[in-house]
């Protein structure tokens, strides 16, 4: 899975990366830093505590991504 949407206050997108086939978890800000993770259920805690849906042009992105990562947490016994 990967997501990309967009910050009110960004110029650049910010792009959520989960695949389990390659092992590559990571988040991109709209401030271009960047995170790796060793898990999805990494990456949703990571979202949870420093993004919230009112930082966002569009608050569906922030909630289909929301949903996706659920779906993908569902997945990640499959993969452990």
């Amino acid at each position: 899975m990967e997501y990309s949407l967009y910050k009110k206050d960004g110029k650049f997108p910010c792009d959520v990366t989960v695949d389990y086939d390659n092992m590559v978890f990571t988040v991109r800000d709209s401030d271009t830093t960047g995170e790796v993770f060793n898990s999805a259920s990494e990456v949703a805690e990571w979202i949870k505590q420093h993004w919230s849906v009112e930082q966002f042009q569009r608050p569906d992105d922030y909630y289909d991504l929301m949903k996706h990562l659920e779906n993908s947490l569902q997945d990640e016994d499959k993969y452990e």
